[in-house]
């Protein structure tokens, strides 16, 4: 008897540790389909916009925030910070559930399913972000899925929208090269974002010191540019042939854009033309690629330039090129523009001047002398006549 309980013991024990194996298996099958289901659900929200129509009570994401379904169109509001919408694998029943969550909680979820986002498939093994081929939620900017139209004015247009933050923009227009770095003369298209931008009070500024505005500088003999600025972390010059606008802007630990300048002058008809430049012909370009010496810049103009009248301008940049980025639409001119007159008699013209000015200056102090000499005069001759009409009397 003792033999045949101890056989029953066993069997029933073995039974009872059995029952989780089955549960466990029963378990992993809906988990698998869970993380593949909430995967799926969250590749459609990328496409998602606001007011798309819907059924009563589905939500949805609208790029990184929660929605609902409010009179048959989307409603979507922010989530909490540090948080973002997203389709998570139910681990205790087959489903899934919408919500905020944090992009860690999202990727142990979907671990813990077994389940493999095939779209995924080139994110690298170490979780880098900045070497990962897939866009974490956190950097999503959810504004970019409003058109700006919501409060229409006089002639606006609407925006592009996004809901991955145009990271693969450039597929809209096949036929364009990626810019990849490369001064592409027939066009591009560049993927790099703009970046990092300043604030109000650290956008960049400059003016030139030499040649003055409307100066005059003898033709084909060499001057140099100079040029003040502030605001700007010059010396920050990368390879333009293999790096150009291929980084984001990029400030400094005081908040100011790192960059560099370039000067370009351009030949004009006249002080007064009102003709339009051609930006591929110019008399002169220089990339400032040296640090600023006391806030200035320069640029030797070794061989000096034909006579003729020109515009200067500067053009202040990143590292990379591309022009400088400022934080808001209305602001005053982060470049410099002047003009000025190169001729052969420079030096000749401004002693003719200063000539000139004194015989006008001598012609004046001559008129002066005869209009006081003919007032004596006429003082003399009414003192004659008052005398002759007294003897008269």
């Amino acid at each position: 008897m003792k033999f045949n309980a101890l056989i029953a013991i066993s069997v029933l024990s073995a039974a009872a540790s059995a029952r989780p194996s089955f549960d466990r298996i029963r378990r992993a099958a809906f988990d698998l389909k869970n993380g593949q289901d909430a995967i799926a659900l969250n590749n459609q929200f990328k496409t998602t916009k606001e007011g798309s129509p819907c059924q009563q009570g589905e939500l949805k994401c609208v790029g990184d925030r929660f929605a609902q379904c409010v009179n048959g169109k989307l409603l979507s509001q922010a989530c909490a910070p540090g948080t973002s919408c997203a389709a998570i694998p139910l681990d205790n029943k087959p489903g899934t559930l919408v919500q905020c969550t944090t992009a860690d909680d999202l990727a142990t979820r979907l671990a813990a399913t077994g389940a493999v986002d095939a779209n995924a498939g080139g994110n690298n093994a170490n979780n880098d972000p900045q070497t990962s081929l897939t866009l974490d939620p956190k950097v999503i900017a959810n504004g970019f899925a409003n058109d700006g139209q919501d409060v229409p004015a006089a002639g606006q247009v609407a925006s592009l929208t996004s809901t991955n933050n145009f990271i693969n923009f450039c597929l809209t227009v096949p036929d364009l090269p990626i810019t990849n770095g490369q001064q592409i003369t027939s066009g591009s298209c560049n993927p790099a974002p703009i970046g990092v931008i300043p604030s109000v009070d650290l956008m960049p500024s400059s003016k030139f010191t030499f040649p003055p505005n409307l100066g005059t500088v003898p033709a084909n003999k060499a001057f140099t540019i100079s040029m003040a600025v502030k605001n700007l972390e010059t010396g920050n010059f990368v390879n333009a042939q293999a790096n150009y606008f291929a980084a984001p802007q990029q400030l400094n630990g005081q908040g100011v854009i790192k960059g560099h300048s370039h000067v370009v002058v351009e030949k004009i008809d006249s002080l007064t033309s009102t003709q339009v430049t051609n930006p591929k012909q110019f008399a002169f370009f220089k990339g400032l690629n040296a640090a600023a010496q006391g806030g200035i810049l320069t640029a030797d103009v070794a061989n000096g330039l034909p006579a003729g009248v020109y515009r200067l301008s500067s053009i202040n940049s990143a590292a990379n090129h591309q022009p400088a980025i400022a934080p808001v639409a209305q602001h005053g001119s982060l470049d410099d523009i002047i003009y000025f007159t190169v001729t052969d008699g420079a030096q000749a013209a401004g002693a003719n001047a200063q000539a000139a000015g004194a015989n006008a200056a001598g012609n004046g102090n001559a008129a002066k002398a005869n209009v006081q000499a003919a007032t004596a005069k006429a003082a003399g001759n009414g003192k004659a006549a008052g005398k002759a009409k007294a003897a008269g009397k």
